[in-house]
């Protein structure tokens, strides 16, 4: 499975490259899919891995559209704890930039 880790070096190596933190966020959506599992054994793998707090979470908080199957339901489910970690990986490097700034500014002062 996916980890905050491997989120915040995605998001450190895309501020290298000179994208904004904030466009990072605006497109958290674009970010969160391409975690999401596309076939069905990976589905069920992933769903099995993540924590049982997310279990039922999906639907009940972002709704249904569309063809109801097992496969959506835990879709929803992988998809808001991907999101949960997303905005962990984000504050992690929100506070470290806050950290590297704060460095910056008391080795100028000095």
């Amino acid at each position: 499975m996916n980890t905050v880790e491997q989120m915040v070096e995605e998001i450190r190596a895309e501020i290298a490259n000179g994208e904004e933190l904030e466009d990072i966020k605006d497109r958290s959506g674009e970010f969160i899919d391409s975690y999401l599992p596309v076939y069905y054994n990976r589905i069920i793998e992933e769903w099995k891995e993540m924590p049982s707090e997310y279990n039922d979470r999906g639907s009940a908080e972002l709704g249904m559209g569309g063809e109801v199957n097992i496969y959506n339901l835990m879709s929803l489910d992988l998809y808001l704890y991907y999101s949960d970690l997303f905005n962990e990986a984000v504050e992690e490097v929100e506070e470290s930039l806050e950290l590297a700034t704060v460095e910056a500014i008391s080795e100028g002062a000095n």
